[in-house]
């Protein structure tokens, strides 16, 4: 026990506040970091109307060949 029981208390008090406001600080500092090393997505006007071509062989590539062809 201290000298002054006080400051007991007072040590307690402050972790109980300091601990999750660090913790909270913390987090929002990663985040924020975060969030800063995501690209733009490219929403802007110079984006292709048309959809890109689905990768790997199309369907009339993989059927069979027709019998008597």
């Amino acid at each position: 026990m201290s000298v002054l029981p006080i400051a007991d208390f007072l040590a307690g008090a402050l972790l109980t506040l300091l601990m999750p406001v660090a913790l909270l600080i913390a987090l929002v500092v990663w985040y924020w970091m975060f969030s800063a090393r995501v690209p733009d997505t490219a929403d802007g006007a110079d984006t292709s109307k048309t959809p890109a071509a689905a990768p790997g062989p199309t369907v009339a590539e993989n059927l069979p060949p027709e019998p008597g062809a």
